[in-house]
């Protein structure tokens, strides 16, 4: 069978002859191959959508950079606030007080609430007596007035 039909024919009469010249009508999807000025406003148009996508793309990149930024602090603060329930409590820095037992050989650093957060063995630079163990330990060494001798 031929590649066209009737191609010596008039594009116009020859839908015409083809229908009345056939054995049956069929419904059929098929591709309608375009014209050059079909195919010319086919690429104006592709163009348009192209730079139109490209246009909302960009906005789109920049909404979103908007909210990444938003939602960054949010981010870091839920990451922060489940590891103070993991650890059951914040994490804080400031001032802590060491008391210092000789006997015992130990030293532990407390909270400004009282809380022991730390114990260890004594080192060798903490066996130096300062004034608060003797204090603590009840030593005469302050009743003295230096006369005493």
């Amino acid at each position: 069978m031929k590649d066209v039909m009737l191609a010596d024919t008039p594009i116009e009469e020859r839908e015409r002859i083809l229908r009345d010249s056939c054995d049956k009508i069929v419904e059929k999807n098929y591709t309608k191959k375009f014209s050059q000025s079909e195919m010319n406003e086919k690429r104006m148009e592709l163009a348009d959508v192209s730079i139109r996508i490209a246009e909302l793309d960009q906005e789109l990149a920049e909404i979103r950079a908007d909210f990444k930024g938003r939602i960054k602090p949010l981010v870091e603060r839920l990451a922060k606030i489940r590891d103070e329930i993991k650890a059951g409590g914040a994490y804080v820095l400031g001032e802590c007080f060491q008391f210092i037992d000789v006997d015992e050989g130990k030293s532990a650093i407390y909270t400004p609430e009282g809380y022991k957060i730390e114990e260890r063995d004594l080192k060798p630079g903490d066996r130096v007596m300062t004034i608060h163990q003797q204090i603590r330990k009840g030593s005469d060494v302050f009743s003295r007035t230096g006369t005493d001798d």
